[in-house]
């Protein structure tokens, strides 16, 4: 097994100086929080100078502080991630917050996340998305555990205007059958929010042996599934607070591109159903108490 960055800190520390021998130390034992600090705030907690910071980093074999935080970071989320570290991360940021200026602090997070989304990448990602799911012979959906609500709404919104659409989450039990009968010339559609169920990775991987094109959208590129898919929407929102709103985002966007190159059969399709739906009086239109 290839060594991780605290591997190789343990190796080397007790033939360094002394300075960045107490800084490897700090590292070892708090390398979660080190993966969230600036070059200054790991200097003043590990009492050592920015200065023993970067020496460290360079006989690490890193470029810069950007790259070393990201090592840090990845390994954290490897060891210590779990399906709730969103929801615990929100409502810490919420306990932090006076009741005052709560929204304002969801708000500013908010708009943090979504600017990490719109990124030329994602850009050419979703656009290259659509294109494969217009050309599929059907589109496959699938979404477990916190994953599955985005599964089901992008699958439910885009089958209103076009038909050709499977949804997968809804039957775990025989996911392995389905998709062993997926045509090659189908798509697979994987909603995938870290850490990944194992159900989830292996289902990718079969339908991949089998010759379908994986589309991944996650909230971070460490998602194991990004290996089998030909195309990859990373909102890069895994220590976001803001719940599974980056991946419904990203869900919006794909919605607005396949309705976008699927005009005027898009809107003709939901003015049609606007039409048959309006004789069955589903709906309250005016307020009658």
């Amino acid at each position: 097994m290839e060594n991780n960055i605290i591997d190789k800190i343990v190796q080397i520390k007790d033939v360094l100086p002394k300075k960045q021998r107490t800084l490897c130390n700090y590292l070892v034992i708090n390398y979660v929080e080190a993966g969230m600090m600036t070059v200054a705030e790991l200097a003043q907690k590990s009492g050592v100078g920015t200065t023993t910071v970067m020496r460290l980093i360079k006989t690490l074999g890193y470029e810069n502080y950007s790259d070393f935080k990201h090592e840090l970071l990845n390994l954290s989320l490897m060891r210590t991630s779990t399906s709730y570290r969103g929801v615990k991360q929100s409502f810490k940021s919420a306990a932090q917050s006076s009741e005052s200026n709560l929204l304002n602090h969801l708000w500013m997070e908010t708009n943090h996340t979504i600017e990490n989304i719109i990124t030329p990448k994602n850009a050419q990602q979703i656009e290259k998305a659509v294109d494969l799911m217009l050309s599929a012979s059907a589109v496959y959906f699938l979404g477990l555990r916190s994953s599955r609500a985005a599964a089901y709404y992008l699958e439910d919104t885009i089958s209103r205007f076009y038909p050709k659409t499977r949804q997968l989450s809804h039957e775990p039990d025989f996911l392995y059958d389905r998709i062993l009968r997926m045509p090659a010339d189908s798509a697979l559609v994987v909603f995938s929010i870290w850490p990944c169920t194992k159900t989830t990775i292996e289902a990718a991987d079969l339908a991949h042996q089998n010759g379908v094109p994986v589309i991944l959208i996650t909230n971070t590129l460490l998602n194991p599934i990004a290996r089998y898919a030909e195309v990859v929407i990373d909102t890069n929102s895994v220590n976001s607070g803001c719940g599974n709103m980056a991946i419904m985002f990203a869900a919006e966007a794909v919605i607005a591109e396949m309705g976008r190159k699927t005009e005027p059969s898009s809107t003709e399709a939901l003015e049609t159903l606007e039409r048959q739906l309006d004789p069955l009086d589903i709906f309250i239109r005016e307020r009658t108490i």
